[in-house]
């Protein structure tokens, strides 16, 4: 009988039990996985789902945090901004012969017969610096323009000029009195022409003799198209007649004297904390200019003419501790002013530290470890958003902390 059994179980009608078990096994699986893969989801659409108040959380503002400054012991200065327009020196020029008056003494051309200071040269005293028709022209210190021949006889101050010129060149002038020209001045003028290396100009005069009689005799001068007068050396030549062979026309030669000066223009609003004396920074970005100087005189009266911004300022006379260079003529410059000292070192603080209570008293909170600790102060002077400071009770140091504001700085997890 189990033979038998085993048979028919093995049987055609076996074969379908088996698959039907198969399918069964594979339904339950596939049951199996769904579950799973909807609780998955239903975890991951939990996590991405928020109350209200979770996302309330997560959006508002972070609390606020202190921002703090150190407190320094330093000078407290103030300065204030101007600005500077460079102006070139001022200039002197010599006429020409044909432009002078004609042509040369004894009816010469005025032709340039040598150069000897070309353009951008520069020039001493008793230096020729061109030469028209055989003749020299060139530079003694005075501030009044030659403007007539100086010969013998003659008085005033351009033959003070002339006298005070060739004695500091060597050459005395004797006892003659300062502004006339007499015989120790001829002597003289005879003396440098003749180290010039050029005959001495003379004009003719007429004298009396010892017997009552008269004579022509020449007498040293110097004319008017052979000197030139400037007020301060060394000068730079601007501009001079030539080429060589050519006919001088116009200014024989024209001098820069001195160098280029600067024009402030300060803001009436600063006026009460400038002052003639006070240091200044000359800077110009387009060359990298830095130089000292210092306020020379602060106008009274405002201007528009010429406003570097356009708007009204007060003119300033600024002087550098050294010339400037010629190149810097019609340059705008920046000019920081030091307007304001502490008499030394002292605590100090940003604007922003400092606050008022009801009391009328000023404080400062000092923070640290151990909280935030409110320290009344005195005021000593403030600069360049400082506020120089002195405890009245409790403590301040050097590296002490104070608040200056709130800010808000939302921290990374």
């Amino acid at each position: 009988m189990s033979g038998r059994w085993w048979r028919l179980r093995r049987g055609p009608g076996s074969a379908d039990g088996a698959s039907r078990l198969r399918r069964r096994r594979n339904l339950l699986i596939a049951v199996v996985a769904a579950a799973a893969i909807a609780a998955g989801g239903g975890l991951l659409l939990a996590s991405t789902i928020k109350s209200p108040a979770e996302q309330a959380a997560q959006t508002s503002a972070p609390p606020p945090t202190q921002l703090t400054a150190p407190v320094t012991r330093q000078v407290i200065t103030s300065t204030v901004l101007a600005q500077g327009a460079v102006h070139p020196p001022p200039e002197v020029a010599q006429l020409s012969g044909a432009d002078s008056g004609g042509s040369g003494p004894n009816g010469e051309l005025p032709v340039v017969t040598r150069v000897f200071r070309p353009a951008g040269s520069i020039v001493e005293p008793g230096q020729p610096i061109v030469e028209v028709a055989g003749r020299p022209l060139f530079a003694l210190r005075g501030s009044v323009p030659a403007y007539r021949n100086l010969v013998p006889g003659e008085t005033g101050t351009d033959v003070s000029q002339l006298q005070l010129g060739l004695e500091s060149l060597g050459y005395p002038v004797g006892s003659d009195t300062p502004g006339t020209f007499g015989a120790g001045t001829a002597a003289a003028v005879s003396a440098f022409y003749t180290a010039l290396g050029y005959p001495v100009p003379a004009q003719q005069a007429t004298v009396a003799t010892a017997k009552g009689g008269k004579k022509s005799v020449a007498e040293p001068m110097v004319p008017l198209s052979e000197v030139i007068f400037v007020p301060r050396f060394p000068a730079r030549v601007v501009k001079v007649a030539g080429p060589v062979g050519q006919e001088a026309s116009g200014s024989l030669v024209t001098l820069s004297v001195g160098s280029p000066s600067i024009a402030g223009q300060l803001s009436p609003g600063n006026a009460a904390l400038v002052r003639p004396g006070m240091r200044v920074q000359i800077s110009d970005a387009a060359t990298g200019l830095s130089r000292a100087g210092r306020i020379a005189s602060v106008g009274a009266r405002s201007q528009t003419k010429g406003s570097i911004s356009g708007g009204v300022y007060l003119p300033m006379k600024v002087v550098p501790s050294r010339p400037l260079g010629a190149a810097l003529a019609g340059h705008d410059v920046t000019l920081t002013i030091t307007a304001a000292r502490s008499a030394g070192p002292e605590l100090a603080v940003p604007e922003a530290a400092v606050f008022a209570r009801a009391d009328g008293r000023l404080y400062v909170t000092r923070t640290g470890h151990h909280g935030n600790v409110t320290v009344p102060v005195r005021v000593l002077g403030t600069g360049d958003g400082l506020v120089g400071v002195r405890p009245e009770r409790g403590s301040l140091a050097p590296g002490d902390r104070v608040v200056i504001g709130t800010g808000y700085a939302r921290g990374l997890s």
